[in-house]
């Protein structure tokens, strides 16, 4: 463990230094003696040799170690993933004079310099050592003495920086001058010196003499390599040995030979007892000052693996109030912390803020976790009249009707597994059931805790709601493909207006194509594949075309033209409808006003879909479409479907009333195959009907379809409307409606449609003059 090496280590370091100071005290008393001078001189100085490569060992570990601290930098290992000169520079100028190095660099791991705190870096500035480069390559990192440009030695340490594999190498370097063989020298009790061999000869690069001594060194008189020799330096005899160190880098160690000539022979009994009873009370007072340190420190490594685990509850050792016992205090604050953010962050995560139900995500997990072959089912509720109650009275008041929800459908008397909100005023269930009767059961219960009216500020809110709901395994293995086959059910209920309906009801998905279609059609939109065709209309009354019909097509890149049945039923459920009708308007009414400025009068109708027409900004949006191309209101016709009249009455009707005072001209389209009634249509500011295309096709041949068109036209007429058939694809169709009164007739027998360039070739060439205004 950790905390024990430490120990191990604090009493190594201690021992070991003080069992070293007392070897070489003790080396130089047993040189006292004449008669082992030369011996133990030998040996002194091989000890002395060894030392100082321990100290040269110990010092390249330090540098290391600090050299790997550098690297574990979070910031400096970011600074170097981007590339920030500044930050790298600031960085280990900042670690540089920390640790006294001289010299930093980090090169890259191509040999490239990326920075360096004796210069600015540039492109091209290679790494100034390779060979420490190629050294580190195949250990993992390097170390040597090495000179600069300036002439000066230093000692170099070469270590990767991970993040998490290696990105980078830092180097730091200290100077090996005089100084640092003084230091040397009084460590080991020899004179160092520091020498390069190279081609002219041995040059002095470091010493620990003065100046005259310095003078008298010969250097080409050295021994050779690991031999030791007495020289003569200044008249005194010196014991010399020659160590290797890094190529042509090599130490030379000295001991002067009066060093060991002392008489210490009496001393040297009570002082090999004294280093004894030294070393036994040094280790034991390390050893009770390592365990003081060591344990509190293992104390908190127990609570920090406890935090990393997830428990926060553990108490902290009480430690007195010095160094340890602070970072235990701050340990404390730290892991509240922790503990108070990791609670939010999971709230987050898991709980819809408005409501405090599960949100989407808690509930896709917790339909994980179920077993697997348990019964079960996922409902989806949704709000009926909600969008209105928003719109109408705000979404302070919005909030405040869905927070109430959430808690009457928390409350029920048999309990889901789980409620969540998913979005908007979209709830979900997790049901444990067995048959569809108790999902029915259920939605049941959920229908009727919504019926009883909700007050909030004094306002009476009548609400419903409609439910899908999707069975496991049937429908589903997963809780996703089970939400979306409920969301489809939800939509089937909602347009039965039956409350509740299942996912087996509601059809198949989308085919892979279609949906790959709503993917495009964005991007359609944005590379301008949209385009609008017209197709003209008959008026019986004047013979002529004085009225078209806006069709949005869609010309792909790669599918050629896409029908409009294949794109715009989607377009309608996943709501883009919204951003393709204001294109369609601009469009239509930009045609209209170019029309109009080449003399053709002509009037154009355009079709809303249900979104459209419960979009609260639709009147305004038609009315500055209008005046920015200043076209008369009366030149556009807006056809709606009796679907999207049905669907929020109240809120469709309050749209309509404000687009007829525009003057806009209205028009039910397909007339016929809803479920709207003309006892329905009398209240509402439209000024057409369009029979639908069935009851028009073959209706000279069908007496059915003649009693129903004829009685319609008579019922249109009595309320003050027109009446507009589409699909008149025959001579005898436009001829039979012509004499039964209908007003207009539209079909590819009068035109099929075509771009607007086209317009008035066509209706010139079948022979139908349009006429131009004045």
């Amino acid at each position: 463990m950790v905390p024990t090496s430490l120990q191990r280590r604090i009493v190594l370091v201690f021992v070991g230094l003080l069992v070293l100071v007392m070897a070489l005290v003790l080396a130089l008393v047993r040189d006292s003696s004449a008669r082992i001078v030369g011996s133990e001189g030998q040996n002194e100085l091989a000890v002395g040799a060894k030392v100082f490569q321990r100290l040269l060992e110990q010092n390249q570990h330090q540098l290391e170690t600090a050299a790997g601290v550098l690297s574990a930098d979070f910031a400096f290992r970011e600074a170097i993933a981007t590339q920030d000169q500044p930050t790298m520079r600031s960085v280990i100028g900042n670690h540089g004079q920390r640790i006294h190095a001289q010299v930093m660099m980090v090169a890259g791991i191509d040999g490239a310099l990326i920075a360096s705190s004796q210069r600015p870096t540039g492109p091209g500035d290679a790494f100034a050592f390779p060979d420490l480069l190629l050294e580190a390559e195949k250990s993992g990192r390097s170390a040597g003495f090495r000179q600069m440009r300036n002439g000066q030695l230093y000692q170099v340490v070469l270590v990767p920086i991970m993040a998490p594999r290696r990105i980078a190498w830092v180097a730091m370097a200290f100077q090996v001058d005089d100084r640092w063989a003084r230091d040397m020298a009084e460590v080991t009790g020899l004179a160092v010196h520091m020498v390069r061999f190279g081609a002219h000869g041995p040059v002095l690069l470091a010493s620990s003499f003065d100046a005259p001594r310095r003078a008298a060194l010969a250097l080409n008189h050295l021994p050779a390599a690991g031999q030791q020799e007495l020289l003569e330096v200044g008249g005194e005899p010196y014991r010399t040995m020659r160590l290797p160190l890094d190529g042509a880098t090599q130490a030379v160690l000295q001991l002067p030979v009066a060093q060991v000539q002392a008489p210490f022979n009496l001393l040297q009994a009570r002082l090999l007892g004294v280093i004894g009873t030294a070393i036994l009370v040094f280790a034991l007072g390390s050893f009770t000052l390592a365990r003081r340190i060591v344990r509190p420190l293992d104390q908190l490594s127990t609570a920090a693996h406890r935090i990393a685990q997830g428990d926060y509850g553990q108490a902290l050792p009480a430690l007195p109030q010095d160094e340890i016992g602070r970072l235990a205090t701050s340990f404390a604050h730290m892991r509240d912390g922790i503990a108070s953010r990791e609670e939010r962050i999971v709230r987050l995560a898991y709980v819809d803020s408005l409501t405090d139900l599960p949100n989407r995500t808690r509930f896709l997990e917790t339909f994980a976790r179920l077993p697997a072959g348990v019964p079960r089912a996922v409902a989806v509720l949704n709000i009926d009249r909600f969008a209105m109650i928003n719109n109408a009275l705000g979404y302070q008041v919005g909030d405040r009707l869905l927070r109430e929800v959430g808690e009457r459908i928390s409350t029920l008397e048999r309990r889901p597994v789980m409620v969540a909100r998913l979005w908007g005023d979209h709830f979900a269930f997790l049901l444990e059931i067995e048959t569809e009767d108790c999902a029915r059961s259920f939605a049941g219960a959920v229908l009727e805790q919504l019926r009883d009216p909700i007050t909030l500020d004094g306002q009476r809110l009548d609400i419903g709601g409609s439910i899908g709901i999707s069975l496991y395994p049937q429908d589903g293995l997963d809780a996703s493909t089970l939400l979306r086959r409920a969301e489809l059910a939800l939509a089937a209920a909602k347009r039965r207006r039956s409350g509740l309906a299942f996912a087996h009801e509601a059809g198949a998905e989308p085919a892979p194509e279609q949906l790959s279609l709503i993917g495009d059609m964005r991007a359609a939109m944005e590379r301008g594949e949209f385009t609008l065709a017209y197709q003209p209309k008959l008026d019986f009354r004047t013979g002529r075309v004085n009225a078209v019909e806006a069709l949005l097509r869609w010309r792909h890149p790669e599918r050629g033209m896409v029908p409009p049945g294949s794109f715009i039923p989607f377009a309608e459920q996943t709501g883009f409808i919204r951003e393709v009708t204001p294109w369609v308007l601009d469009a239509a009414i930009r045609q209209l006003a170019q029309w109009r400025s080449e003399g053709l009068e002509i009037a154009v109708s355009a079709n809303l879909s249900t979104l459209d027409l419960l979009d609260p900004e639709l009147p305004r949006r038609v009315h500055a479409l209008l005046e920015f191309h200043q076209v008369p209101a009366s030149s556009l016709c807006l056809e709606i479907t009796e679907s999207a009249l049905m669907d929020e009455p109240a809120l469709a009707l309050a749209h309509l009333n404000a687009l007829a005072a525009l003057g806009v001209k209205l028009s039910i389209d397909d007339y016929g195959v809803g479920q709207a009634s003309l006892a329905y249509l009398k209240s509402l500011p439209v000024n057409e009907l369009k029979l639908d295309r069935s009851f028009v096709t073959a209706i000279a041949d069908s007496p059915r379809n003649a009693a129903i068109v004829q009685s319609t036209i008579m019922l249109s007429h009595a309320l003050g409307l027109s009446v507009v058939a589409e699909g008149v694809e025959t001579e005898q169709e436009l001829e039979w409606l012509r004499a039964n009164g209908c007003d207009v007739a539209q079909g590819y027998f009068i035109s099929k449609p075509a771009p607007a360039a086209e317009l008035a070739a066509r209706i010139a060439a079948q022979g139908v003059a349009a006429s131009a205004g004045a």
